[in-house]
């Protein structure tokens, strides 16, 4: 009994699970985790290393390294690349893609442990794994003080230390930690507090006491560690001896000797030594952060989370909300001076893409309900039209079985999958509507329209789900992980689009499609129109008793379609010439090529560089300027004429950048000479036209508006793009050979990228042009000279902690004051602290006392790298760009390299250099690389799935050869509208490769049926199995004219479920949504001419017999 037969049989049945199959989906739409992103598994991992003081070129030496190769050697590592500057080693770890996600923390695990195998270079040195740096925050917060109620400012005297605002933001991070949903909270911006011993070269040098001795009786004083236990017989007691003291008093009073005479020696105490102890803040701060609006801005605390697995994101972002306005307004733990403000919140995006996602459901039902009944009138379109809803329903439940989420993945998926699951409702309500109209009963022709089309729909649905399903078998890793829901989703919503036409649709159209009761009257309003207009002007004709049903007769364009089709079956090989000559011309036009396309957001970053070497108060500065244009900016009229503001907010964060608050940004580890600027803009529709106006007001300043441009830093405005991270869309990177146990040559990799970044200047289109060494920092090399250092017993580690002690600050110890730690450090007075010509006159601490420095060292100041990168063992530096709008990253790499130019410099590299391309284009041809075993796979079950329809392979050569055909109207599409093909238009193409397969395995399934038909009834004279030529042809002719209505429908009604999409569907769906409406006008010209043509040519001419001969009756 088949699927439709059981339907019929069971009615019950059958609206009862479809009725619980939309319960389920209900129920699983309110109660699906929801999130921006796919959850997946990072497999990067970052080892981190300070070494103050010292140079890049050292610490690549002694530390980055010697970490890459011990890590290297781990089975399972994909790559290795690493980042060294002054003071600081970056090393990324990333796995292979096969690694099971449960997996990854025990290979950290591993990665650790070789770590921890590399000596380091001073015993203080330790290097630390950062395992979750890849994390992105849901929500980030700021925390800031407020004029209070009836004022307009702060006043001084109100204003909150830094330590307040870190009380205060510690305790929303622990009411925010409280919440189920929340993974992890990290606050940034945080000012620690510190105790500073400040003394001057000159009694420093006198005093007998050194910087190890300082710290051990500091320690000694302030005891952490607990005095023991004691056992009693009346119980147990621990001992805490009272080892803390208070401050700057209790440090100035610390006894560091005795003088007088034996018999009467007196306590020396810290402050008599002339040391200043003074209670502050880190100084220079590692980060600071501002939170502003279009009036002003003030510092701020950063709090941001995570979320754990499985969570929903709108509930978890609610619930957090929640927690601020408890504390704020219910509870009032903050002042009323402390405001709490979002920065970023990935639950509003999540609520208006489900918002979108419905609307477009919405109209996709509006749309095939209007068109099918302009076309067939109202009980076809309802039945239709009740399709949409039922899949989409009875696909969220499913999906949520196998572990999809609502995310924008699976509702990318979801919005492909309402331009295909429309088709087969369309196919059994045409097909029981003929039936009915050639006489039939309604349960008959529901039954036998159904089993008629039951097995060519399912190849169809196999052959579409073909297309996607192998991206679970050929991707893996993070892709993988990322990519699921897609596949699945689809998969399972044809899937489930197909059982459901198969058998409640077929009960739907058994209940409400009925044949005209007028075999002449048309059941489409627009053809009862057009033939009422026709009577009312004098034209209409007399209806003839002998005159055949309207459903075979409906206008002139359903007359003109035979008699194209006839010429174009005589002029085949014309017809096939001509469309393959079309498709070489289409393939020639200038369409570009990117990966992801920028996000119309509410937001963008600004990113602030300086030079190597600038410090972190620099950085601010340069920063606030550009606070300020951006602020100067904001005001602006709309289209109406009416004023507003274009900034809502902004955060600044110097010193690094912000934690990971977007998927396709990477967070900047910490550099003083870098900040980012997160600014949120009233709409997303004025993002696009205000970046470009701060980039251009930053470098050419306006007089009017009293801007000036910002000099010595690189100010890049930057919109949000979607997808992968990637750091800058043109890259090319320059390799360096490994020369025995050193490294490439500086001057060598440093020439060749210069001279790189000349060619890559020239090319149109780009700017912000810049390599990632940076320009080289102005540094102190201190060359010791060994045997005299060693004379006076001084060791590089003491010489190096001397010179840290004296102008960065050199840590003794850690003040206790219960739970709150404040680092003691030993340092200079700040006017000290700010001349080099201090340095000669400083004193070392050896083992014999102290020396003077240029007794043991010659001081030489110096121009060095302030940054080598290194990439698979070898040093590494990329030549960058920016891409200026109207322009695509991956066409102009590809100009670069056509061009004679780099060619020319190509040749000229050195024995033992090479380069490849970075930047967008790397990541395209990687994922290309990745989809291209997940194509193979699709053709090789397409072809087997054909194969099984026809029992032959002459059949589905027909079908595959107009697939390359249905390129002419994809990227006459794209270039018609301006769109590039990327990621999004690679999934339509596939998408419309589902239809056009459809098409032609439906029509070849009519038109066999007619053949057999005609055989059969036929005297068996002819060459073509019994039938003339003209026969034969007539039975294509009459398959096209059959399967006309329901190819219309089906296109119209996908074409009017993409408009929105491709109207006001956003940068992510704009390419793919007029990919496809191009494409699927010109797929039913192929379906309705090439086809034919190409069976045609099949059968005349290679003599293909078009259907079995034991499928004849005998």
């Amino acid at each position: 009994m088949s699927l439709s037969a059981f339907s019929l049989k069971f009615k019950a049945i059958v609206i009862a699970l479809v009725a619980l199959l939309m319960l389920w989906g209900m129920l699983s739409y309110f109660n699906m985790p929801r999130r921006e992103d796919p959850e997946y598994t990072v497999r990067t991992c970052q080892v981190l290393t300070n070494w103050p003081g010292t140079s890049a070129e050292r610490i690549e030496e002694l530390i980055t390294a010697p970490i890459e190769e011990e890590v290297n050697t781990l089975d399972g590592i994909r790559w290795v690349r690493s980042e060294t500057s002054m003071g600081r080693s970056a090393v990324y770890v990333e796995l292979d893609r096969p690694t099971p996600g449960d997996a990854v923390a025990q290979m950290w695990d591993k990665v650790r442990s070789r770590v921890n195998r590399v000596p380091m270079p001073e015993p203080g040195i330790k290097p630390v794994v950062i395992d979750d740096f890849g994390d992105t925050n849901i929500m980030i917060m700021a925390l800031y003080q407020v004029p209070l109620l009836g004022e307009d400012v702060i006043k001084p005297e109100n204003r909150y230390t830094y330590r307040e605002l870190d009380i205060f933001s510690e305790r929303l991070k622990d009411e925010l930690k409280l919440l189920t949903g929340v993974a992890k909270v990290v606050r940034t911006g945080v000012r620690n507090e510190a105790l500073y011993i400040e003394t001057d070269l000159g009694t420093w040098t006198q005093l007998s006491l050194t910087t190890t001795q300082l710290g051990e009786l500091i320690s000694r004083r302030n005891v952490i560690a607990p005095g023991g236990i004691i056992d009693t017989n009346v119980g147990r007691f621990t001992v805490k001896p009272s080892g803390d003291i208070d401050a700057t008093s209790e440090l100035n009073s610390i006894v560091v000797g005795t003088i007088g005479e034996e018999s009467a020696r007196a306590p020396v105490y810290l402050n008599d030594l002339n040391l200043k102890v003074i209670r502050s803040y880190e100084d220079p701060p590692q980060v600071i952060s501002r939170y502003g609006d279009p009036r002003t801005s003030e510092t701020c605390v950063i709090v941001a989370f995570t979320m754990k697995k499985g969570a929903n994101i709108v509930d978890v972002c609610a619930d957090a909300k929640k927690v601020v306005h408890n504390l704020t307004a219910v509870q009032k733990v903050l002042p009323p001076d402390i405001a709490v403000s979002s920065v970023t919140d990935q639950s509003e995006t999540v609520t208006r893409k489900i918002s979108d996602f419905i609307a477009n459901v919405v109209g996709a039902v509006v749309i095939v309900v209007l068109v099918v009944y302009l076309m067939v009138g109202l009980r076809s379109a309802a039945v239709m039209g009740a399709n949409i809803p039922l899949v989409i329903i009875g696909s969220l439940a499913i999906i949520t079985v196998f572990g999809v989420q609502m995310e924008q993945i699976s509702l990318a998926a979801m919005i492909i999958a309402l331009g295909m699951l429309v088709d087969n409702a369309v196919q059994i309500c045409d097909q029981t509507r003929r039936l009915q109209a050639e006489g039939m009963s309604n349960f008959d022709a529901a039954l036998k329209g159904a089993n008629q089309l039951a097995f060519p729909i399912l190849i169809a649905t196999g052959t579409t789900i073909a297309a996607f399903y192998p991206m679970l078998i050929g991707l893996q890793g993070s892709t993988y992980e990322y990519i699921y829901s897609l596949p699945v989703t689809l998969t399972v919503t044809l899937a489930f689009s197909y059982i459901l036409a198969m058998t409640f649709c077929v009960l739907l159209a058994y209940w409400f499609i009925r044949p005209p009761k007028d075999p002449h009257q048309s059941m489409s309003p627009v053809i009862q129109l057009a033939q009422w207009f026709k009577r009312k002007m004098g034209k209409g004709h007399k209806k003839s008793v002998n005159e055949p049903p309207v459903e075979k007769k409906k206008s002139w364009f359903f007359d003109l379609y035979p008699n194209i089709a006839r010429i174009c079956i005589k002029a085949r090989f014309v017809v096939l010439a001509v469309s393959f000559g079309l498709l070489f011309i289409v393939m020639m036009l200038p369409v570009g090529s990117e990966f992801f396309p920028q996000d119309m957001r509410d937001q963008f970053a600004v990113e602030v560089w300086l030079p190597e070497g600038a410090n972190i108060h620099q950085t601010d500065d340069i920063t606030k300027s550009v606070e300020d244009i951006i602020r100067k900016l904001s005001p602006y009229t709309d289209e109406e004429g009416n004023p507003g503001q274009r900034l809502n907010c902004m955060t600044s964060v110097v010193g690094k950048g912000c934690d990971r608050w977007y998927l396709g940004r990477n967070p900047e580890s910490a550099r003083p000479n870098y900040a980012e600027i997160i600014v949120k803009t009233t709409n997303g529709l004025v993002t696009s036209r205000y970046v470009k106006e701060i980039r251009r007001m930053t470098r050419e300043g306006d007089s009017k508006l009293n801007i000036e441009p910002v000099t010595g830093a690189r100010i890049i405005p930057r919109e949000l793009v979607m997808g992968p991270s990637v750091d800058a869309p043109i890259g090319i990177r320059i390799f360096g050979p490994r020369l025995g146990v050193g490294f490439a040559d500086l001057t060598v990799m440093r020439e060749q990228a210069d001279s790189l970044e000349v060619l890559l200047r020239k090319q149109p289109g780009t700017w912000d042009n810049y390599d990632t060494w940076g320009s080289s920092a102005y540094q102190l090399h201190i060359d010791v000279d060994e045997d005299k250092a060693n004379l006076a017993g001084i060791t590089n580690l003491g010489l190096a902690q001397t010179l840290n002690a004296y102008f960065s600050g050199h840590y003794i110890t850690t003040f206790r004051e219960e739970d709150h730690l404040v680092p003691v450090y030993l340092r200079l007075p700040s006017e000290q602290r700010g001349s080099l010509e201090e340095i000669r006159f400083a004193y070392v601490e050896g083992k014999y006392g102290k020396v003077p420095l240029d007794s043991v060292a010659e001081i030489q100041p110096r121009w060095k790298p302030a940054r080598i990168d290194r990439r698979f063992l070898q040093r590494v530096i990329e030549v960058r760009a920016r891409v200026e709008p109207g322009y695509r990253a991956n066409d102009i790499v590809t100009g670069l390299l056509e061009s004679e130019e780099f060619k020319q410099w190509e040749d000229n590299l050195p024995p033992g250099y090479w380069w490849e391309a970075g930047g967008e284009l790397f990541e395209s041809k990687q994922a290309k690389g990745e989809l291209s075993l997940s194509l193979g796979i699709s053709l090789l079950m397409i072809i087997l799935l054909l194969v099984i329809q026809y029992n032959g392979f002459a059949k589905p050569v027909i079908i595959l050869t107009t697939l390359p055909l249905a390129l002419i109207g994809s990227f006459l599409g794209l270039y018609v509208t301006g769109n590039a093909l990327g990621f999004m238009p690679q999934l339509g193409l596939l998408a419309l490769f589902g239809i056009v397969v459809n098409t032609a395995i439906i029509f070849i399934e009519f038109a066999d049926t007619l053949i057999k038909e005609k055989i059969e009834e036929c005297d068996g004279s002819g060459p073509i199995m019994g039938l003339s030529i003209q026969e034969f042809r007539e039975c294509l002719v009459q398959a096209g004219q059959v399967r006309l209505l329901p190819i219309a429908m089906t296109t119209l009604t996908t074409i009017g479920g993409l408009l929105p999409l491709a109207l006001a569907g956003g940068p992510l769906w704009e390419g793919m949504a007029w990919l496809m409406i191009f494409g699927l006008i010109v797929a039913t010209v192929l379906t309705l001419i090439v086809v034919p043509s190409l069976y045609a040519i099949f059968v005349e001419n290679f003599k293909m017999k078009p259907v079995p001969m034991k499928a004849l009756k005998t």
